[in-house]
């Protein structure tokens, strides 16, 4: 009864060590299954703001002129011109220069000048005036333009890079927690095997000093005494 005592519980602390490491391998499967479902779920909700970023940067890339041998052509990158055939087709510019002229012109008549050198000289002073602020005026309308178109191409490519920036950071977070759990488990389950080695090497040993008190340790022995155990 003692010896199979001693063998019962041998075996019983070997099972249980091992269950015990079976249940926290399992336990660090579930874990690891369950970051990497939320991972995935965050990649696949950060997804269309990757990819407007990634169409964004492209964009960029060729308005400044990334991919060519000079930037410098670029529709955002090259230096803005206008010429006078540019400036006479501008909204309102015909206009205003028609009704400049004609408001020379009637203020010269009015002073009896007409169309003498110095009413000319109005009429050309007020062209050339209209001429120069209309050129300022588009010129900082078409800087404006491209400040705005890179601003805000690059906008909608920071959204993206910060989106896969917080996809990469939850990456590392998931690969982490997942090492740490392969390697809790891993102990766990080396620890479960020793744990049961060394169960079932009491149980050995405890046989072979039965073995070596002649079969008296548990009882039942040839000597007369009637085992170690015996009353």
């Amino acid at each position: 009864m003692v010896a199979a005592a001693i063998g019962g519980s041998a075996v019983l602390g070997s099972a249980t060590s091992l269950i015990g490491g079976s249940m926290q391998q399992q336990s660090a499967s579930d874990a690891n299954a369950a970051q990497l479902q939320m991972y995935n779920q965050m990649r696949s909700d950060l997804m269309p703001y990757m990819q407007t970023g990634q169409s964004a940067n492209s964009a960029l890339a060729n308005l400044t002129g990334i991919n060519t041998d000079n930037p410098l052509t670029s529709p955002l990158l090259s230096p803005i011109k206008m010429d006078e055939a540019t400036l006479e087709t501008t909204p309102g510019y015909q206009f205003n220069l028609q009704q400049g002229l004609k408001s020379v012109q009637n203020s010269a008549a009015a002073r009896g000048l007409g169309s003498s050198g110095a009413a000319l000289k109005g009429a050309a002073s007020y062209a050339t005036g209209l001429a120069d602020s209309t050129y300022q005026n588009q010129f900082n309308n078409a800087l404006t333009n491209q400040n705005n178109q890179f601003s805000r191409l690059m906008g909608l490519t920071q959204l993206g890079q910060n989106s896969a920036a917080g996809v990469g950071q939850q990456g590392i977070t998931t690969g982490q927690g997942i090492a740490s759990n392969d390697i809790g488990a891993g102990n766990a389950g080396a620890a479960s095997l020793i744990g049961a080695g060394n169960s079932l090497g009491s149980l050995s040993n405890a046989y072979a000093l039965n073995n070596l008190t002649g079969g008296n340790l548990f009882g039942g022995g040839s000597n007369s005494s009637g085992g170690f155990f015996s009353s």
